[in-house]
C-alpha cells in the first residue's frame, strides 16, 4: 500500500479493482468511519453483490500473530492500521 489509492502492483490481477482508501472520510460525510474500517479489517467487508473478495480479513492475522488469548494486541494492531488509514485521508 504505496499511496493507499487502489493502484497497487496486484491491483490489475484482482477481480474488482481496490477502492481509493484516501477517500473513505469524504465517502463518509467528511469523517473517518472508524467502527466501519476495524469491522473490515477484523472481519472482513462481508458477502458482496459482486463477487468474492480479495482483501485478507486482518483480524485472523493478528490474531495468529499473537497470543490466541491476547484480544488486546489484537484490537491494538486493528487500531494501529485504522490510525494509519485516517492519517491518509484526502483534505
Amino acid at each position: 500500500m504505496t499511496d493507499a489509492k487502489g493502484h497497487g502492483p496486484a491491483a490489475s490481477l484482482l477481480k474488482i479493482p481496490p477502492p481509493d482508501l484516501t477517500t473513505l472520510a469524504k465517502r463518509h460525510k467528511g469523517t473517518f468511519p472508524y467502527t466501519y474500517v476495524s469491522s473490515v479489517l477484523l472481519f472482513g467487508p462481508g458477502v458482496t453483490a459482486r463477487g468474492s473478495t480479495d482483501m485478507p480479513t486482518w483480524g485472523a492475522i493478528f490474531l495468529f500473530l499473537n497470543d490466541k488469548e491476547n484480544d488486546s494486541a489484537v484490537k491494538q494492531r486493528v487500531k494501529n492500521l485504522s490510525d494509519y488509514l485516517a492519517s491518509l485521508q484526502e483534505k
